[in-house]
């Protein structure tokens, strides 16, 4: 365990739902005024104690954002990494991949909104551990992504590619899809799933993708 985090088990359960408690508050205040615009006492305030109780988890705001950040990015691996398990193939990997990013974002969404918007305002000592937890997301698609590609297509730059673009098509969906609406996160899901898979589609069909035009590299 990161040392920035063993001062926090030292509590006793009672102290581990008040900081349960304040985290939940400050993620809704973070997320609603912003991080910058936050005091500790806004927070405090929602709650209704003292700025001084919440010292007794917290020294700093930082360190409080930081929390947050961190347990909300752990508890989302760990969720991810249950529901792949369930799964038998690639395909279904790479679904339930979508569909668990989506449903992270609608269920957290504070959380979700404070990790793609906020994180940028921790320091390096905390900024680096966030980041590392963060980087498994990626590891993981990583990984699923080459389970789909034949040997001759798992080059280091078209797997790194394929990987960043289809995570940026999981996460963007945070800023303008509404997971209560008249469409659900497995509707989302499955138009993100088909448009990704639409080059292997290809592919199985017989259309000869070489025949495309090529874009050189730099030249937009």
């Amino acid at each position: 365990m990161e040392p920035e985090l063993e001062k926090f088990e030292k509590f006793t359960i009672k102290g581990q739902k008040k900081i349960d408690e304040i985290c939940r508050a400050a993620a809704k205040i973070f997320y609603e005024k912003g991080y910058l615009s936050t005091s500790l006492a806004d927070v405090a305030n929602e709650i209704g104690i003292t700025k001084g109780a919440i010292f007794h988890y917290f020294g700093t705001k930082e360190e409080l954002l930081f929390l947050i950040l961190h347990r909300y990015t752990v508890n989302a691996l760990s969720e991810l990494t249950r529901r792949l398990n369930a799964c038998n193939s690639p395909h279904d990997r790479i679904f339930e991949y979508i569909h668990a990013v989506i449903l992270t974002n609608r269920e957290y969404r504070l959380e979700s909104s404070l990790a793609l918007n906020e994180v940028v305002h921790l320091s390096e000592r905390y900024l680096s551990i966030i980041k590392n937890k963060q980087r498994g997301f990626v590891k993981i698609l990583r990984s699923l992504v080459e389970d789909l590609l034949d040997e001759k297509e798992k080059k280091y730059e078209s797997v790194t590619f394929i990987t960043y673009s289809l995570l940026g098509m999981c996460t963007w969906p945070y800023r303008w899809f509404d997971p209560y609406g008249k469409s659900s996160p497995e509707d989302l899901s499955l138009i993100i799933y088909r448009m990704f898979l639409g080059e292997i589609r290809f592919r199985e069909a017989g259309v000869d993708l070489e025949a495309f035009p090529k874009i050189e590299t730099g030249s937009c």
